[in-house]
């Protein structure tokens, strides 16, 4: 047996021992539709939560409804963010926006927007300082709600190493933006359910990980490597800290 004969077994071993390995890492599954129901998240930075995001998706007519509730209080590289939130989108059976309504208030300013997606782009009514006005947002082609950003790529296949572009309603700028969404692959961590990793480019300069389960639903969001963590949790936790800090309600 020749040295470089030898060294093949030791190396087929250790490959399917390594963590992560195409071998043992599992399929990932093309989603149909998104998962429905509720889900509670905690938004953590330097380990200390400091928000939530609760976000329900149902069936509706013609596709789904999605509200989110989110709110925040924090300082972050010397800005202190202040914000929240109530959002609701229909959207048809791929996520693509049909119509939208949101409530926020940021650092201190109200701000509603009702709007729907017409053949030039979004038109939209924006409520802000005592003032009502309308205007299209020009775009071209489908617009996604920003809760369908972590989904979309399951339902177009989530295939480990491609990356997947899509236009996002940005209800803060109140624009239109390009979104890219890069799958890294799926993993099976020992003991936990198997996910799926993928990296956006929603932070200009900052790397966002999200994990998401095989049915869709995120599991968790990283930015600058764990200095802001988004965190799925339980119905209980998430409404005790809703209970303990009220002032992030919207609604």
């Amino acid at each position: 047996m020749t040295f470089y004969s030898r060294l093949i077994p030791f190396f087929f071993v250790l490959l399917l021992l390594l963590p992560g390995y195409a071998f043992s890492a599992p399929a990932i599954p093309r989603l149909a539709k998104p998962p429905l129901g509720e889900r509670w998240f905690s938004i953590s930075k330097d380990k200390e939560q400091a928000g939530f995001n609760h976000i329900v998706i149902g069936e509706a007519s013609g596709g789904y409804e999605i509200t989110v509730e989110s709110g925040i209080k924090m300082t972050f590289f010397g800005f202190s963010r202040d914000a929240s939130s109530w959002e609701r989108y229909l959207v048809n059976p791929d996520l693509t926006l049909r119509s939208f309504e949101v409530d926020e208030i940021i650092d201190g300013k109200p701000l509603k927007l009702k709007g729907e997606v017409i053949a030039a782009g979004v038109k939209v009514t924006i409520t802000a300082d005592g003032k009502t006005k309308e205007k299209v947002l020009k775009s071209k082609g489908a617009v996604y709600p920003p809760a369908a950003v972590n989904i979309y790529p399951l339902m177009q296949g989530g295939e480990p190493g491609k990356s997947y572009k899509l236009k996002m309603l940005d209800i803060e700028a109140v624009k239109v933006i390009g979104v890219k969404v890069s799958v890294i692959g799926a993993e099976a961590p020992a003991g936990g359910a198997a996910t799926v990793h993928m990296q956006n480019d929603l932070y200009t300069f900052v790397d966002n990980d999200i994990w998401v389960d095989q049915s869709g639903n995120t599991v968790k969001e990283s930015v600058r490597h764990g200095l802001i963590i988004t965190q799925a949790e339980d119905r209980e936790a998430g409404r005790k800290f809703l209970a303990s800090h009220p002032s992030l309600k919207r609604r």
